[in-house]
């Protein structure tokens, strides 16, 4: 069992640079996550971890042991990939026990470990069964199975889930979870689901177009540092308004047109670089509240959609007609497409974005 780390990490495949300078500590058995969409660059740090790419410029480091000119076979890395690579010709046992024959291990040694890590995922039944008599669940159990029986410095989990049900994602991630605790080995888990990802990981790497945007845990979530950040973590995501930034009579104001917001409390942490100048203000729909009737500093708008969804209800609103946002509102309320009703913004969890550097001011 090891910890890995990246250091200074460039990739390009011609004149595409998929990676740029990527930087980032796996801790021994944590449960660390990539998360970014397709197309961002997870499936390519997998490889050059595995050793399947070279990177043009940095360093990996597996443990403390610098792994650059190390051939794949003497990584001890074991990866899951989104297909699951199962024979379909060989039976459940005969899958999971192929990457211990490799590494010729005596047969006694081979049917004890099958059976730990069948027991462990609970997939004892299907041992004497071929592939295409499986469960979708019970083809990702003997997958990972596979993945796991070997023991490894790390494990490298790239889209696991990604081509199963939402019911069958939410029972594997808890076996997920469950495995990672009993086994105690490094788990480096790539995915574009940030609900996944939340849910599941100790720590959290957010990357776009080959960069890292941010690491943290899920206070991500409350405190992002750039919009890109802002607008994958959260579902519905926050709703973005093009605003100017105004200094009247000693407050100061974010001015979207339709609505002006006081935000004399931020002053203090807002550049006078951006102020007369336009910003991005980033609310999410649970932090927009419906009022009873108007107020002060409350905002009309019209309903346009709404969807229910047991728990909550989620509605598609405008201020101008034309550019609509989302809110979130309690099950119970009697709301329907073409109402007027009034909001009002929870300040202190506003988020105001400068819009040359997309960073988070607030």
């Amino acid at each position: 069992m090891a910890g890995m780390r990246l250091e200074a990490v460039s990739k390009s495949f011609g004149k595409k640079q998929v990676l740029k300078d990527i930087n980032f500590e796996v801790k021994d058995k944590e449960f660390f996550c990539l998360l970014g969409p397709p197309g961002a660059g997870k499936t390519t740090i997998f490889r050059i971890i595995a050793g399947l790419e070279k990177p043009d410029m940095g360093h990996v480091y597996i443990g403390d042991e610098l792994v650059d000119e190390t051939p794949i076979a003497e990584r001890d890395i074991s990866m899951f990939f989104e297909s699951l690579a199962l024979y379909p010709n060989k039976t459940g046992f005969e899958n999971i026990a192929f990457p211990l024959r490799i590494k010729k291990l005596p047969e006694d040694e081979i049917q004890k470990r099958v059976m730990e890590i069948a027991k462990l995922l609970r997939i004892e039944h299907v041992l004497n069964r071929l592939p295409s008599t499986y469960s979708g669940g019970e083809a990702q159990r003997v997958a990972f199975a596979k993945t796991i029986v070997r023991p490894a410095r790390a494990i490298l989990l790239d889209e696991p889930l990604s081509n199963i049900d939402a019911l069958l994602r939410l029972e594997m991630r808890i076996e997920l979870k469950r495995i990672h605790e009993q086994l105690g080995q490094t788990f480096l888990y790539a995915t574009h689901d940030q609900a996944e990802a939340m849910a599941m990981g100790e720590r959290i790497c957010i990357i776009d177009k080959g960069e890292i945007k941010q690491i943290g845990t899920t206070e991500m979530y409350d405190k992002p540092k750039n919009r890109f950040v802002a607008s994958y973590i959260g579902s519905p995501p926050m709703n973005f308004f093009d605003c100017t930034l105004k200094e009247e009579e000693g407050r100061l104001l974010l001015d979207q047109g339709s609505f002006r917001l006081d935000i004399s409390r931020f002053s203090k942490a807002i550049p006078d670089s951006v102020k007369d100048k336009e910003v991005t203000l980033g609310v999410r729909p649970e932090n927009i509240h419906l009022l009873d009737g108007p107020s002060k500093d409350s905002i009309e708008a019209k309903v346009m959609v709404t969807e229910r969804l047991g728990s909550k209800i989620i509605l598609d609103m405008s201020v101008t007609g034309k550019d609509m946002f989302k809110v979130v509102a309690p099950p119970d309320q009697l709301i329907k497409p073409g109402e007027i009703r009034w909001l009002q913004f929870e300040l202190d969890k506003i988020h105001v974005i400068d819009k040359v550097t997309d960073e988070v001011l607030v």
